[in-house]
């Protein structure tokens, strides 16, 4: 009787992803089928019975994280491609936000194949000798290649039956990032170029952010007529009644989680929750920084010891010293440790602030790097528009100090988006100065008015951060 069940089993895992999923499971944790599984599965099957008969497929599967999106369509789909479609020697491209990720994908994705379950589902599916890269595989008897390679990568040349987009944005700071928004559209377009004539779409991502990659997609659907139609496959954490539209307090996948692992996210990822957890990403203006708990010191023992360095924003251009509300030359002292639970701490010594004009601002300048010294080494952004704000901190402190430059990831929001968890934990110190609350205060508008400190608290934190913490960790 066991044995004709799971004979029945085989057979059903040969002809459809749904029941492949079940019966090659390599977890070590039981597989549980939540709706969005068996949603998800099943348009997997319907787009390959297309692909069969001779039509395309493009799929935009939208799951909250850790709900298993990846195990679906980056490790196991590539695996029953290769073995149910072997006879159309399929090429399948996998692709995504960064090359450990994908890498990592094309490794698992092989130790399925080469496991006891598949090779009862598919025997005759080998991995290659001799064709067998992290980055580019395939399996005997085929002329197919599969391709591992991270969005931007090395997809020129190469064609794909099946595309697999796994996540386009690494998180908050790259959601925040305009720069790598339009890299990553712009990777995904020149992939999706790569299509054969016949072919398989899927798209799965988490959607961070009201421009990303997903949402320009769906706006090019509407505006242009022959631009490829995906079915979207959307599944909020929480389940909403489709009469009332409401919800009545059911969430996704209990069976995996449970109510107060949701809960729990909701709480923690706050601001973030409706992107991560409802599939809806909302603008990102105002009041990023959740600024109720911070810490200020008044001796200055308080502070760990060790390196220091000294992060300036320059209000360097005469247009930005003389308008109306002037901006403002920040320059701060400060460093990063990490706490016995690996937590980050933000510590400013000391910051000094001022809108003042050029002579005034040199000679404050000057005078704050005398005070540090020489052990003290002083940075500013430098490229892009802070190209002059590089040149001026430079000619200042000619012969005092060399400036050094402060490279930091995308626009004003991509820089900072470190800083948030940092903040939000009450982990910012500050020895107590008249420039406490108006740091406090830019912290709390941002993005919106002034952001100077916020600069210069980015460049404190991600160039001590590079040399792997300038202080000594405390307890």
């Amino acid at each position: 009787m066991i044995r004709r069940q799971k004979e029945k089993a085989r057979r059903k895992a040969t002809r459809s992803f749904f029941y492949f999923l079940q019966y090659v499971w390599w977890q070590p944790w039981d597989l549980v089928i939540g709706k969005h599984t068996k949603a998800v599965a099943f348009a997997i099957d319907d787009a390959i019975e297309k692909f069969l008969d001779g039509e395309s497929s493009y799929l935009d599967i939208e799951i909250p994280f850790r709900h298993g999106k990846s195990d679906l369509v980056s490790l196991a789909l590539p695996a029953f491609i290769l073995g149910f479609l072997h006879a159309q020697n399929p090429d399948v491209i996998m692709t995504g936000y960064g090359e450990d990720l994908i890498h990592g994908f094309s490794i698992k994705t092989k130790d399925i194949i080469r496991s006891k379950a598949y090779q009862e589902v598919f025997p005759n599916i080998r991995i290659q000798p001799g064709r067998d890269k992290v980055g580019q595989w395939g399996v005997m008897d085929s002329t197919g290649v599969v391709t591992a390679t991270p969005l931007g990568g090395q997809i020129m040349g190469k064609g794909a039956h099946v595309l697999i987009i796994d996540d386009f944005l690494k998180g908050k700071a790259a959601a925040r990032s305009g720069a790598t928004r339009k890299l990553m559209d712009e990777a995904i377009s020149d992939a999706i170029n790569r299509l054969a004539p016949v072919h398989i779409v899927i798209l799965c991502a988490t959607s961070w952010h009201i421009d990303d990659p997903r949402q320009r997609i769906r706006k090019r659907m509407k505006e242009e007529q022959n631009y490829p139609q995906f079915e979207k496959l959307t599944f909020p954490a929480k389940i909403i009644d489709a009469k009332t539209g409401e919800w009545e307090g059911e969430y996704l996948f209990e069976g995996r989680y449970g109510k107060r692992w949701y809960e729990i996210q909701y709480a923690t990822q706050q601001s973030w929750a409706r992107a991560l957890l409802d599939c809806e990403p909302t603008p990102d203006t105002g009041n990023i920084f959740d600024v109720e708990v911070y810490q200020i010191h008044d001796d200055i023992e308080d502070f760990p010891s060790g390196r220091y360095i000294r992060g300036w924003d320059l209000a360097s251009s005469t247009k930005e010293r003389v308008k109306d509300d002037p901006d403002y030359t920040v320059g701060g002292l400060g460093t990063v440790t990490k706490d016995e639970y690996g937590m980050e701490h933000l510590w400013i010594k000391d910051a000094i602030f001022g809108q003042w004009e050029a002579p005034t601002r040199d000679a404050r300048i000057r005078a704050a790097a005398k005070k540090d010294g020489g052990s003290v080494r002083v940075f500013i952004e430098a490229f892009g528009a802070y190209k002059d704000a590089y040149t001026t901190l430079r000619q200042v402190l000619r012969g005092l100090r060399i400036v050094k430059k402060s490279r930091l990831p995308g626009d004003k929001l991509a820089k900072c988006a470190e800083l948030e968890p940092i903040i939000e934990a009450g982990h910012l110190h500050m020895m107590r100065g008249k420039w406490n609350q108006k740091c406090l205060d830019q912290l709390k508008n941002f993005p919106e008015g002034h952001d100077d400190f916020c600069d210069m608290l980015a460049i404190v934190y991600h160039e001590s951060k590079k040399r792997g913490g300038g202080a000594i960790p405390i307890a």
